[in-house]
């Protein structure tokens, strides 16, 4: 019989030398497969019965471009003809072409290079570079229509082992899997594992976490340039539901439930999908993957389930008193016990990991203490402020015999941040001076800041908590100097030209300290036509357009006059017409 001349250091020789040592070596165990059953020994049978299921796989899946890799043409051209014979059945009939693990090659050339593909693929070092190898696979089913469920691998042969399933789910969901499917499988990172059944795992992990995700953790997590499509608070609650999704069969409203998160099911829905349509979806469910191993290993110094459930509820951590005493010594910059319901949330979210909207409404609400000005009370704390805060906070544990920190964070692991590619920002990207510099300049709110220095207002935020600005010396003296100037004579604009600071943030803080604001341009540069303008509108009747056109002003500064000067305005509507 005539046969096709190898190369000697071809990958089918270099196969069946590997074949040889398995079969026929003494050891019962190797270690020579890592990549897909660990460090440790494994029975040589098994890699021996994985090499089958999938060298099967590869005579019902592989084209010839994929063949190629492994053997020479004349050896692919007799594996396809071998391929395409129709099999016969005990009964004699002839049938298709349906070759499954149960059948076992009869052409040495379709052995061959069915058991160099399947050698070459498991033999990785690490699970990656396993998946890597048989991505080819993957591509394939998903051609064919063929489902590539858990399930459905498990079919494959009744000898195929977990590792093996694991490994081929994991290249299957790194090409098509569902954001929930990689988590549960864990097929983003380190070794791909079955879910684990039942709640114990999820519940014992919520009781190490907060409902909204830990800010330095979310900060790296959240994509930059998603626009405005993801929101700080929603992605928070988002990740650490995820979280909870990581190796076990847990759904969403299970999570969300464990987590004692009230956030739509649809937000929360649309949140996740934006998180895994963006191009870094795989680095952050790795992350997520990482964060839930740091739980499960490390643990946690705070039982945030017994917080949740113990100051869940609750309205009040301070009272108006204490708060106005704190804001006393922080300085003449702040007055009375205005925002005593912020100084309440501030101590909630941080006892509790809750996000803001789930603090029970207050039973008297100030109009400018609501839920909606929170961020900008954030952005105003004072060192003083927040320490006095937190003292509290640690009385209110204090009283409920809880010992425990007040506030706390698991540390990024080397890992996360050197191996892992996250789409967001780093805290310490930003030197908390150059935030400080920015506010001084006169930026009232984060996200002016945040404009300013290209970043997000979730990290100005992030820094200004744990490095605030000491605003009493600053500040006073600033506010002094802009007093002063406006006292003689400048306007707005000619102190922000002199001393720095906006026209809006100049005039906001002298209001704050009492200085009667002067009336604005139009009375003196239009003084002489008062009268006038009081003239035509009460008493000929003309509209504010044509009072406009005729003195020469705009339709605002006409409207501005007469309502300086306390004239009645007449009902909208068209007027009658005189008869």
């Amino acid at each position: 019989m005539a046969t096709p001349q190898l190369e000697a250091d071809g990958l089918i020789l270099l196969a069946q030398q590997k074949l040889t040592g398995l079969v026929e070596g003494e050891a019962p165990n190797t270690t020579d497969f890592a990549g897909v059953y660990g460090r440790n020994p494994v029975p040589i049978a098994r890699v021996l019965a994985d090499l089958r299921t999938l060298a099967s796989r590869v005579l019902a899946l592989a084209q010839d471009d994929d063949l190629a890799r492994w053997g020479p043409t004349d050896l692919v051209r007799r594996c396809n003809f071998y391929r395409e014979a129709p099999l016969t059945t005990y009964r004699g009939r002839r049938e298709a072409h349906t070759r499954g693990s149960w059948v076992a090659p009869t052409d040495a050339a379709a052995t061959g290079l069915a058991l160099t593909a399947a050698l070459d693929s498991l033999n990785g070092p690490e699970p990656d570079t396993v998946i890597d190898r048989i991505a080819w696979l993957t591509d394939r089913l998903q051609e064919r229509g063929e489902s590539a469920a858990h399930c459905d691998i498990d079919k494959w042969s009744a000898e195929i082992s977990p590792d093996l399933v694991t490994i081929v789910l994991g290249a299957v969901h790194r090409s098509q899997g569902r954001r929930a499917v990689r988590l549960h499988y864990r097929t983003t990172t380190g070794r791909p594992q079955r879910p684990s059944k039942g709640l114990a795992v999820p519940r014992a992990r919520a009781q190490k976490m907060p409902a909204s995700l830990w800010d330095n953790w979310a900060l790296q997590m959240m994509p930059l340039n998603a626009g405005g499509n993801l929101r700080w608070a929603t992605v928070q609650q988002a990740l650490a539901v995820s979280v909870l999704q990581v190796g076990t069969w847990i759904n969403l409203p299970q999570a969300q439930q464990l987590l004692g998160t009230d956030l739509s099911r649809k937000t929360l829905s649309r949140t996740l999908e934006t998180l895994h349509a963006h191009e870094a979806s795989v680095e952050i469910l790795r992350a997520v993957t990482m964060l839930a191993d740091v739980l499960d290993q490390s643990g946690s110094p705070i039982d945030y389930a017994r917080r949740r459930e113990v100051f869940g509820r609750r309205r009040e951590f301070i009272d108006p008193e204490e708060w106005a005493g704190i804001r006393r010594h922080a300085g003449p910059v702040h007055d009375g016990q205005a925002y005593v319901q912020q100084a309440n949330r501030w101590i909630y979210q941080r006892l509790t990991g809750n996000p803001i909207r789930q603090f029970p409404p207050p039973s008297c609400l100030d109009p400018l203490d609501t839920a909606k000005k929170y961020p900008q009370f954030l952005f105003g704390l004072d060192p003083v402020e927040i320490d006095g805060l937190a003292k509290i906070g640690r009385q209110v544990l204090s009283a409920e015999r809880i010992v425990e920190p007040f506030a706390w964070e698991p540390d990024i692991p080397h890992a996360v941040a050197v191996d892992v590619r996250l789409p967001g920002v780093v805290r310490e990207s930003i030197h908390h001076s150059k935030v400080h510099d920015v506010i001084l300049e006169g930026a009232l709110s984060a996200s002016a800041v945040a404009r300013k220095l290209k970043t997000i207002p979730a990290h100005v935020r992030c820094i200004l908590e744990r490095q605030p600005l000491n605003r009493r010396s600053p500040f006073v003296q600033r506010n002094e100097k802009w007093r002063q100037l406006y006292l003689d004579g400048l306007s707005a604009t000619q102190i922000s030209q002199v001393a720095g600071g906006s026209s809006t943030s100049i005039l906001k803080e002298l209001r704050r300290m009492g200085v009667e604001i002067r009336s604005r341009a139009p009375e003196r540069v239009y003084g002489h036509l008062i009268q006038e303008v009081i003239h035509r509108y009460s008493h000929l009747g003309e509209s504010l357009q044509d009072i406009a056109d005729t003195t020469g002003m705009c339709r605002a500064t006409v409207r501005n006059i007469l309502m300086r000067e306390g004239v009645p305005r007449r009902p909208c509507g068209r007027r009658p017409q005189a008869t």
